[in-house]
């Protein structure tokens, strides 16, 4: 006989599970609630690149959404981690609002690249600075993709 165990967590997906865009899915909030009134612990998950965790969680307490910062993680909060971890000055190619999310990391004289969802980043120049600063001998430079 197999045995069952018992549900510790849920990780929920954000967009496209709870809110496409500034509009909550249909009966997303009930769902939550009937979720958060059971012995579960929830945390919320989001590939996004797009936004601040600030922004997100805005925009969901907009939606009446009740989650907490702390309940998010997001790419943004890996890559941060990573950059933090690897002790990296890192040349960020991510959306203007997504910026916060790195606040107080250093990024003069860059050696490591995080890379993002940000079309306005990506030309020539800018590809180019980011490759340019393995060739000039300033050492290993590490890309992460988000």
């Amino acid at each position: 006989m197999a045995v069952r165990r018992a549900l510790k967590a849920v990780l929920v997906d954000l967009n496209g599970t709870l809110h496409i865009e500034d509009a909550a899915v249909p009966g997303a909030q009930e769902a939550l609630k009937r979720l958060r009134s059971s012995s579960v612990i929830v945390r919320f998950v989001t590939n996004t690149t797009k936004e601040s965790k600030q922004d997100l969680l805005e925009r969901l307490k907009k939606l009446e959404f009740d989650i907490s910062e702390d309940e998010i993680f997001t790419s943004l909060t890996a890559a941060r981690s990573l950059v933090e971890q690897k002790q990296v000055r890192p040349m960020l190619l991510v959306d203007d609002r997504a910026l916060p999310d790195f606040k107080g990391i250093q990024t003069n004289d860059p050696n490591a690249v995080v890379i993002g969802l940000a079309p306005e980043h990506f030309h020539y120049q800018t590809l180019n600075q980011a490759f340019r600063k393995k060739r000039k001998g300033r050492g290993k430079t590490n890309s992460y993709g988000l």
